[in-house]
C-alpha cells in the first residue's frame, strides 16, 4: 500500500499508480468523508472513464469453446459431472 505525506496546507499527492487505475484527470473533484478512522476520498469528477458491467462483456469469450457446438458440449459435459 503506497504511504503519502500531508503537507503543511492539509495536501496530499495521489500515487501515480493509483491515479492510473482510477482514471483520474487533472483537476478531478472528489466527495471525502471520514468514517470510523478512514478518511475516504471519493471521485466525482465527470471526465473520469466509468467502470460499469459492459467493461467486462467478452471476459471470458472462448473459456467453453470457440464455436456454439463446442460451447453446448462443454456445457452438457459439465452438467453430467454435477451430483444428483
Amino acid at each position: 500500500m503506497p504511504v503519502v505525506k500531508m503537507r503543511p496546507k492539509g495536501q496530499i499527492t495521489i500515487p501515480a499508480s493509483i491515479v492510473e487505475v482510477a482514471h483520474l484527470t487533472e483537476n478531478a473533484q472528489f466527495d471525502v468523508e471520514y468514517l470510523n478512522g478512514v478518511i475516504l476520498l471519493k471521485p466525482i469528477n465527470a471526465d473520469m472513464k466509468k467502470d460499469d458491467v459492459l467493461s467486462y462483456a467478452g471476459i471470458f469469450a472462448g473459456a467453453w469453446g470457440e464455436t456454439p457446438d463446442e460451447v453446448e458440449t462443454t456445457l452438457r459435459e459439465l452438467h453430467n459431472e454435477w451430483e444428483r
